[in-house]
């Protein structure tokens, strides 16, 4: 049989998606997965193999390799800090959102701790990122989908970090976790990779560049926060609310007879809430809750998978922030109700788990074919004659909704919001022509952070394109 791995397009732009290969190619690598033979992948293989600058095994440097701590969600306030997935990013770590595990679990920690210097990689979900760890997480404790390794000083721990973040990598890193349900990376795969070890000097100049591009990156960032941070002013100063200030008292009391329904935990009855309606019925509107303005809120439907694209089901995962939903990544269902097939204008939205913290709701527009959500997440169908769908969603994203979701999703351990208390939020409700200035306005501010996280995002990729056309040209 002709081996086609070679073959291109008629162009000879790209690889072709059809293509065969020796079979004792297959046999020798021990994978049957088609997409691990891509052609292009093998090509850009040989050339770090074959380039300018001698390649040589990760494994060559690494002095020390661990997977971090399969534990239980079970965080407290105070106690050792610990590093998920979501704390790794392309440019470092962000420990804004750390969580924290009791001192008691200090044995089975063990040695998943992180020190300055070392380099995290994921190993699951968002595969492939790297992070040299900084001083500000010493001793910080690290995730099971994590892979901890140290480098001797034979190498630049840098170089290595940017290397294994750039484009090249990620496809090799990305072939070697295809084939597995749950895609993910080993020990065994990191201490394999082939990197090129280019002199000190190109290892330097490559994480100069680098680390020049992340810092433009951030200005960009910097920028965004500021705009968006513009828009709880703006809000509440065209709705005449004037938001209390201070944070949540710790210790306070109330009448038991206070107490509502099946609500006992403590964070639902705190002051601060009762200011905070108080407030938002003080401001220049009536205020309407979603059960009167809206035809139907309901959660999705449960799992009935196919390959059949009957219905594209959305979930957690698709809703992005600033009103936007992502048609990439979907699944498929076979079977959804009438009622709750997604319309033009549906309200969608996380209602369980911890997505539901990060205030999301976005508007369902038009797309080709059928549409459901999962039942994690809801549907906040809202009555057009009465109510700008989109200033409901803007309003919700905005501090009148963070502050009621942080009161209703309660004190258990998994938050939830539901259709129910999805039902008690609360909107005000100016004429339609405030409606619409308060649309535009949010509208021109999310497009301008979308057009500043683009040009952010093509700093990167530009550096990172230098950087191997340095490496492997």
């Amino acid at each position: 049989m002709r081996n086609t791995r070679n073959s291109k397009n008629n162009n000879g732009s790209a690889s072709l998606e059809i293509f065969t290969t020796w079979s004792d190619d297959v046999l020798n690598g021990g994978r049957l997965d088609a997409k691990y033979w891509l052609p292009a992948i093998r090509e850009l293989q040989k050339a770090i193999q074959n380039g300018k600058y001698k390649s040589q095994k990760l494994g060559d440097f690494i002095t020390d390799i661990r997977y971090g701590l399969s534990t239980a969600n079970d965080y407290v306030d105070f106690g050792i800090p610990f590093l998920r997935i979501l704390n790794l990013k392309n440019d470092g770590i962000d420990i804004s959102d750390v969580v924290y595990l009791s001192e008691d679990q200090k044995d089975e920690i063990g040695k998943a701790v992180v020190h300055e210097g070392d380099l995290l990689i994921s190993r699951s979900g968002s595969v492939g990122i790297v992070v040299v760890v900084p001083k500000e997480a010493e001793n910080f404790a690290f995730g099971s989908f994590m892979i901890k390794f140290c480098l001797n000083e034979k190498i630049n721990k840098q170089f290595i970090a940017a290397w294994l973040n750039s484009e090249a990598s990620r496809k090799l890193i990305e072939r070697e976790k295809i084939g597995a349900i749950q895609g993910n990376i080993t020990i065994e795969t990191i201490k394999n990779f082939d990197i090129p070890i280019p002199p000190l000097s190109v290892q330097n100049e490559v994480v100069k560049k680098i680390q020049e591009a992340y810092e433009q990156k951030k200005k960009k960032e910097t920028e965004i926060l500021k705009i968006l941070s513009s828009i709880d002013d703006f809000v509440l100063g065209e709705l005449g609310i004037d938001m209390p200030r201070g944070g949540a008292e710790r210790v306070f009391q109330i009448w038991s007879d206070e107490t509502f329904g099946n609500r006992i935990d403590a964070e639902y009855y705190n002051p601060i809430y009762k200011l905070f309606y108080k407030a938002l019925s003080s401001g220049k509107y009536k205020i309407a809750e979603i059960d009167n303005i809206a035809t139907a809120v309901f959660q999705g439907v449960g799992k009935n998978e196919t390959k059949n694209p009957a219905y594209t089901l959305l979930k957690v995962k698709n809703i992005k922030k600033n009103n936007e939903i992502e048609f990439e990544n979907v699944e498929f269902v076979k079977e959804v109700p009438e009622n709750k097939v997604l319309k033009v204008g549906d309200i969608i939205s996380p209602f369980i788990g911890e997505a539901v913290r990060q205030c999301k709701f976005s508007v369902f527009e038009n797309k080709d074919g059928k549409f459901a959500v999962d039942n994690n997440t809801g549907v906040i169908r809202i009555d057009d004659k009465k109510v700008s769908n989109e200033y409901v969603a803007y309003i919700l994203n905005s501090e009148i909704g963070r502050v009621q979701l942080k009161h209703l999703i309660g004190g258990g351990g998994v938050p939830f919001l539901g259709a129910g208390n999805a039902k008690k939020l609360k909107i005000p409700l100016p004429p339609i022509a405030t409606q619409n200035k308060i649309v535009d306005k949010i509208g021109a501010i999310y497009a301008k952070a979308k057009r500043l996280r683009q040009e952010a995002g093509s700093i990167i990729a530009g550096a990172e394109k230098q950087v191997e056309q340095m490496i492997l040209a």
